[in-house]
Order: structure tokens, then C-alpha cells, then sequence
């Protein structure tokens, strides 16, 4: 799948993208995620696919599991 963004802003790292087709509402990503040389108002491209997990993903399914578990749903006491 490809989608063409627009680069709305790039602001302490985080880059805000608004969808070609409108669609949803704006992405963030790191603005590392970017193409080098990318700026605010540039037109890019973002394709995606599925991949196998990466090396040390079971680690971290296991921990959300863990997390899971142990959390009820209700709200976060501070």
C-alpha cells in the first residue's frame, strides 16, 4: 500500500502529515521516519506492508501480555 501525504509541520522531531485523500485525520510520526531533505509543505510518499516479527518482538508481546494482565480497565491513580 502507498499513500501521498502532505507535510503539514516538522516540529521537535515530530512530523504532522495530512492524508492526499483527506480522509483521516492528521499522522504523526518522528520526522526521522521522513525522507532526508524532507520539509514542511513537501509532498512524499509512505508505503507500508507486512513484515514477520523483528528480532526481540516476543520480548515485547510477552510484557504487553504481562501488562495486560494486570491492569482492570480502570482509571490511572497517580
Amino acid at each position: 500500500m502507498t499513500l501521498q501525504v502532505f507535510v503539514d509541520s516538522i516540529d521537535e522531531g515530530v512530523a504532522t502529515l495530512l492524508l492526499a485523500d483527506g480522509s483521516l485525520p492528521a499522522l504523526t510520526l518522528p520526522s526521522s521516519a521522513l525522507p532526508p531533505g524532507t520539509r514542511e509543505g513537501d509532498w512524499i510518499e509512505l508505503s507500508s506492508r507486512a513484515i514477520p516479527p523483528p528480532e526481540g518482538a516476543r520480548d515485547l508481546e510477552a510484557r504487553r501480555r504481562r501488562l495486560s494482565r494486570d491492569d482492570d480497565g480502570g482509571d490511572i491513580e497517580l
